[in-house]
């Protein structure tokens, strides 16, 4: 996900207007509404003090920042994975027995979910067919969702691929 989206998912979530969501961090309106639609990066020091609010860690927050800021062939080099030694913010394991179609919904309802995730997730045709279980829900939004938005299509071919490469 892109700063901008981060930045307007965490406003939206406050339920602020641009305006008063800049004056927590001493900026006009029309800065933050040029953050969100991607003309303009945050400086390094204002992007950590928005990313320490929205519960993102400082060493995730500047590997962001670093990776908007190169050319868009470059920024899969800047891997978000921590180093060795670092520790990881600790992410939440899929329960087994989840629902998939709860997590479906949970998904469909979330703003800032991916438009390809959600596009695959609301096609009922391709939900049938391919019934996905909430495990490979959960491994479509942690892993092929930080990729970007996606299409439906590429989403699917991602639930293609957990199935072929994962443990049986």
């Amino acid at each position: 996900m892109e700063i901008g989206d981060l930045i307007g998912a965490s406003r939206t979530k406050l339920n602020l207007t641009q305006d008063q969501f800049g004056k927590r961090y001493s900026v006009s309106g029309p800065a933050i509404f040029k953050f969100e639609k991607g003309y303009v990066k945050p400086s390094l020091e204002l992007w950590l003090r928005m990313a320490k609010d929205i519960d993102i860690t400082e060493q995730e927050a500047v590997l962001m920042w670093a990776r908007g800021k190169l050319p868009k062939k470059f920024q899969s080099f800047v891997s978000m994975e921590p180093q060795s030694g670092q520790k990881a913010k600790k992410k939440e394991k899929p329960k087994k027995n989840a629902n998939p179609d709860v997590l479906r919904k949970e998904i469909l309802a979330d703003r800032v979910a991916p438009k390809g995730l959600k596009a695959m997730l609301k096609d009922e045709d391709l939900w049938m067919l391919y019934k996905p279980t909430a495990q490979e829900i959960e491994v479509l939004r942690e892993v092929f969702a930080p990729l970007g938005e996606g299409s439906k299509t590429s989403y699917r071919e991602a639930l293609r691929l957990i199935r072929e490469f994962g443990e049986k």
